[in-house]
């Protein structure tokens, strides 16, 4: 009977599962970002001095915005990049001028219908800074151990040419497999080969699937 083998279709799909067991796990990170609050928060403390003036205004000298956008962190994080729905609409200067705190997003203050802004390290917004450096070191924690399970796994199916030896070495591999290739596994029988050794930690390789299967 004909074994099953690794061809480069088989390998392309069990990589493909691979990653979409571990995006639950991104997906809860980038969940975490800091709250919505901070959008109308950021929006009160960048114009303290003038909302009672811009209030005092016709709404129409305004761009009138629901949704606030901030584009990174001057000197900080630099590939932040948050949207914040704000509790109302509010009043955006059609331009802003860079100030201590913030600046014009590459010159533009509207950005499709956003207003954008870019936001300096200053202490005004250190609680702020503080929650998006912790929810960025989430995300990329998240990432960095979907990538290390990604290549684990490639590292498995590379050392073996046929899937049987390979679920041998490691059982877990066959939540990754497509269901039209078990189906061909349950009908053969094929001679595993012992000399074969597998170069890397499977316990943590089955501790990472099991993770994030449960959720963790």
């Amino acid at each position: 009977m004909a074994t099953v083998r690794f061809s480069d279709d088989l390998k392309k799909k069990i990589i493909h599962n691979a990653r979409d067991k571990m995006s639950p796990a991104i997906g809860r990170a980038r969940d975490s970002s800091p709250d919505q609050l901070w959008g109308m928060r950021i929006y009160d403390s960048m114009f303290a001095n003038e909302i009672p003036k811009i209030n005092a205004l016709p709404k129409n000298w305004f761009k009138q915005v629901k949704t606030l956008r901030v584009k990174g962190i001057e000197n900080t994080i630099s590939d932040l990049d948050l949207t914040f729905t704000l509790s109302h609409e509010v009043s955006w200067p059609a331009d802003i001028a860079e100030t201590d705190t913030y600046r014009p997003y590459d010159g533009y203050v509207l950005y499709g219908s956003d207003a954008v802004v870019t936001l300096k390290n200053h202490e005004v917004w250190s609680e702020f800074i503080e929650e998006a450096q912790a929810y960025k070191e989430r995300l990329r924690v998240a990432e960095e151990r979907s990538k290390e399970f990604e290549a684990m796994v490639a590292q498995v199916i590379a050392t073996y040419t046929t899937l049987a030896p390979a679920l041998k070495a490691w059982p877990a591999l066959w939540e990754l497999i497509p269901e039209e290739t078990k189906d061909r596994h349950r009908e053969v029988r094929e001679r595993v080969k012992k000399d074969t050794t597998l170069d890397i930690d499977l316990n943590k390789l089955t501790a990472m699937a099991t993770a994030a299967k449960l959720g963790a």
